[in-house]
C-alpha cells in the first residue's frame, strides 16, 4: 500500500532513518525508534478504524506526556482524524463544556484523572474509553496494551487528506473564561516545524527534554514535532522536575531547551544548578511569560545562550526568536529584552488602530500572517472574526521594533490602562521590575483612581529569604520609567496564579487584588 504523504510523517521518517532513537521516555526508561513510531501508529489507527472512526473525528486525550500521544498524533494524521488533548489542569465542569462543543468520539486517559473521567461520562456522549494506565473503575473501558497486543499493524493512509484539513484542536491559555480551541491544518503544523528547521538550523544531531505539557502548543509545536520532523530525538516524562531536567540535559547531552520563566526560576534555584554541565545546549530559550534578568544572566554564568522568543498558539506558535548563534555575546546582552527577528516563512507587521504600519520604535499591534497560522476557533465564528481578518492574525499584543529589526512585547492591548490619558502597559514596567533580583514574580495591573482615572498596582512576590520595600521598588521604578507609568501600590503576596505553562493569570490578580491600596 503507498501511503499518503499529508499526515502520514512516520511512515516516510521510518523509511529514511528506521533504527535512529526519536523518542525517549524518562518514566519507562525506554527509546523507541523511528520504524517503532510508525509501527505503533499504524496498530493505534487499526483500532481507532475498527471503532468506526473517520476523517474529521475528534480523537481525545486527558493525559501527562507521554509515549501514547505520540502514538495519537501519527494515528491521526494517517486517518485524518483529528486529535485533541485536554488541559489536565481543568475542572470536570470545564472538560465537560469543552466536550460537548469538541464531540470526540473516543477519550484516551490515564487512570489519575479517572474522576473527571466519570463526570464525563454522565454528562457527554463520548462513545469509547481507552485507559492508558491501571484498569478502569468499572472494568469495561479498553486497556491500551490492549491495542498493542493484538498486533494488527497494517499501513493505514488517509488518501483524499488535504494540508487544509484540521489534525489538532489545541486550546488557548484561558487567561480569561473558558478556552477556545484553535484548528491547526496539516499545513500550519508542517510549516511551524519547517520555520523551526530552517531558522534554528535543526538536525537529525539534535535534541531536547520537552518541559512544557502537550497539551498545549509549546509542547508539541516547539520542538517537539520539528525534532521528529528533522529525525532528531524528544525526551519526554509526565511531570517536571528541575532536578531531572538538569540531569537529562547532562545525561543526554541535549542540544535545545525551551520552557516558561517559571521552570527556569525553579532551575536556578536548585543547589545542583552550579556544577551542573549545559555545555551540550546551542541555547536555552523562554517564552510565554516575561523572564527577569538575573535568571538569564545565571544561565550566561555558565556560558548558556540564554534568549528569548516569542509565539501564540493562533499565529505559529514559531514567529519571533533571537537567533543566539549568530549573535555575539555582547549583542545578546544588548538586547536581551528583546524577543528576536522574524522567523524564516513569517510574516509579520506593526500596526496602528487604522491598520497602517508604524515606524521603527513606535508602538502598535502585532499581526501576523504565513502558512504557519491557524484556520480559526472551533465552532466559534464570533472570535474567529474578531482574530483572523483578511488572512492576518490579530494578536492583541503590543509591540515596537527598533532600528536593528529587533522586536520588543510591550505589553497586551486589553491589559493597557490609561493614567491621565497616558497609555501604560503593565508588560514594559514589569521588565523594570524584574530587574531586581530580590523579586520573582511581578503583575501591574490598573486600578481606579479619582484623579487619574486609573493608577498602576504593583503585584509582587519576592524570592525566598528576600527583603524589598514598598519605598526602594517605587525609588527604582522612578530612575527606569516616565514618573506616570510608576505603579502607586505596591501589594506583596506568596504567590501569584499561574496558568499550566507558568504564566501569570492578570485576570485573576486583578480579581484577588484590584482594589487601591494594599
Amino acid at each position: 500500500m503507498i501511503a499518503n504523504w499529508v499526515g502520514n510523517y512516520s511512515k516516510h521518517r521510518a523509511t529514511l532513518t528506521p533504527n535512529k532513537k526519536a523518542v525517549y521516555d524518562l518514566d519507562n526508561r525506554q527509546y523507541y525508534t523511528y520504524r517503532e513510531l510508525d509501527q505503533r501508529a499504524d496498530m493505534l489507527a487499526n483500532f481507532l478504524l475498527n471503532l468506526g472512526l473517520k476523517k474529521n473525528d475528534r480523537v481525545a486525550f486527558l493525559a501527562r506526556n507521554c509515549i501514547e500521544l505520540i502514538d495519537a498524533y501519527y494515528a491521526t494524521g494517517k486517518i485524518g482524524a483529528i486529535l485533541v488533548p485536554y488541559n489536565i489542569r481543568l475542572s470536570a465542569v470545564e472538560l465537560v463544556q469543552l466536550v460537548q462543543n469538541e464531540e470526540p468520539q473516543v477519550l484516551f486517559y490515564e487512570d489519575t484523572f479517572k474522576d473527571k473521567v466519570m463526570a464525563l461520562k454522565e454528562q457527554t456522549g463520548i462513545r469509547h474509553y481507552v485507559v492508558l494506565t491501571g484498569a478502569s473503575e468499572k472494568g469495561d473501558d479498553t486497556p491500551y496494551e490492549k491495542i498493542y497486543s493484538a498486533g494488527r499493524t497494517e499501513p493505514q493512509s488517509c488518501p483524499d487528506l488535504t494540508l487544509n484539513d484540521i489534525h489538532l484542536l489545541l486550546h488557548t491559555g484561558g487567561t480569561t473564561g473558558l478556552p477556545k480551541a484553535a484548528m491547526l491544518s496539516h499545513q500550519a503544523l508542517l510549516f511551524n516545524s519547517f520555520n523551526e528547521i530552517v531558522t534554528w538550523n535543526i538536525t537529525h544531531t539534535d535534541s531536547a527534554h520537552i518541559l512544557l505539557p502537550l497539551f498545549h502548543t509549546g509542547g508539541w509545536n516547539l520542538l517537539t514535532l520539528p525534532l521528529l520532523h528533522a529525525g532528531g530525538t524528544i525526551i519526554i516524562n509526565k511531570q517536571f522536575d528541575p532536578l531531572l531536567a538538569l540531569k537529562t540535559i547532562e545525561n543526554e547531552k541535549t542540544t535545545f531547551c525551551f520552557g516558561a520563566a517559571t521552570i527556569f526560576k525553579t532551575m536556578i534555584d536548585l543547589p545542583e544548578f552550579e556544577e551542573a554541565d549545559l555545555s551540550s545546549l546551542r541555547w536555552v530559550m523562554a517564552g510565554a511569560a516575561p523572564t527577569p534578568l538575573s535568571v538569564m544572566e545565571k544561565f550566561w554564568a555558565k556560558g548558556v545562550r540564554f534568549i528569548l522568543g516569542y509565539g501564540m498558539t493562533e499565529a505559529g506558535p514559531n514567529n519571533l526568536s533571537v537567533l543566539a548563534e549568530h549573535l555575539t555575546w555582547e549583542e545578546i546582552k544588548e538586547k536581551h529584552g528583546s524577543v528576536g527577528k522574524p522567523m524564516y516563512l513569517t510574516a509579520v507587521k506593526i500596526v496602528d488602530e487604522e491598520g497602517n504600519e508604524v515606524k521603527d520604535n513606535e508602538i502598535g499591534e502585532l499581526i501576523w500572517s504565513g502558512p504557519q497560522i491557524f484556520s480559526g476557533y472551533w465552532r466559534n465564528e464570533e472570535e474567529t472574526a474578531k482574530t483572523l481578518r483578511d488572512s492576518w492574525v490579530y494578536t492583541g499584543d503590543m509591540a515596537k521594533r527598533d532600528e536593528d529589526g529587533f522586536y520588543y512585547i510591550i505589553g497586551r492591548k486589553k491589559n493597557m490602562f490609561i493614567s491621565g490619558g497616558e497609555n501604560v502597559f503593565p508588560a514594559e514596567i514589569e521588565k523594570v521590575l524584574y530587574e531586581l533580583k530580590q523579586i520573582r514574580e511581578a503583575c501591574v495591573i490598573g486600578v481606579p483612581d479619582e484623579k487619574w482615572g486609573e493608577v498602576g498596582k504593583a503585584v509582587i512576590s519576592l524570592n525566598p529569604g528576600q527583603q524589598l520595600t514598598e519605598e526602594e521598588i517605587i525609588s527604582y521604578l522612578r530612575s527606569r520609567i516616565a514618573h506616570y507609568k510608576v505603579p502607586k501600590y505596591v501589594q506583596f503576596v506568596d504567590e501569584l496564579p499561574k496558568n499550566s505553562v507558568g504564566k501569570i493569570l492578570t485576570a485573576d490578580v486583578a480579581r484577588l487584588y484590584g482594589k487601591p491600596g494594599q
